[in-house]
């Protein structure tokens, strides 16, 4: 999507637009299946919105994953020691990994809703000012994807 050749966009096309990208997965698939046809602006948009969206949640899965393995790994591993020598039960090491859980999830999560919000953020303004935002990587991909 050039903006070169890009007609003017209406301030209805920039609100819808934008509130795909700022309010998440949910509004942007209602967007797009309302509007999707009424401009190409709006699909490119909500459909660029919901590619970020499944591209947060497969990150989200995947460190969800990785803290629920290390909180696991901690417990087994705690657990065989104290299986192994069981003159030395020292419960603090297998509920270190458990009290810790909550810790490490907001150490992992804040830093990333962070991000996720301020690219939202972003895209929004940039959109409600008047400009064609495309994500990094998801945007090209995505306006290929519409040529064909």
């Amino acid at each position: 999507m050039n903006t070169t050749d890009t007609p003017a966009i209406s301030s209805d096309e920039k609100l819808i637009g934008a509130a795909a990208h700022f309010f998440g997965p949910l509004a942007a698939t209602i967007l797009w299946v309302t509007q999707k046809d009424k401009s190409r602006f709006v699909k490119f948009q909500t459909l660029q919105a919901l590619a970020f969206d499944l591209v947060i949640v497969t990150a989200t899965g995947v460190l969800f994953f990785c803290v629920f393995g290390i909180m696991f790994l901690g417990m087994f591993t705690s657990l065989l020691t104290m299986m192994r020598d069981p003159s030395s039960q020292n419960e603090f090491l297998f509920l270190l990994p458990a009290t810790m859980f909550p810790v490490t999830i907001f150490a992992c999560i804040f830093p990333f809703s962070f991000v996720i919000t301020a690219a939202r953020l972003v895209a929004s303004v940039s959109i409600l000012g008047g400009r064609n935002y495309r994500y990094p990587f998801i945007g090209k991909w995505l306006e290929k994807f519409m040529e064909n």
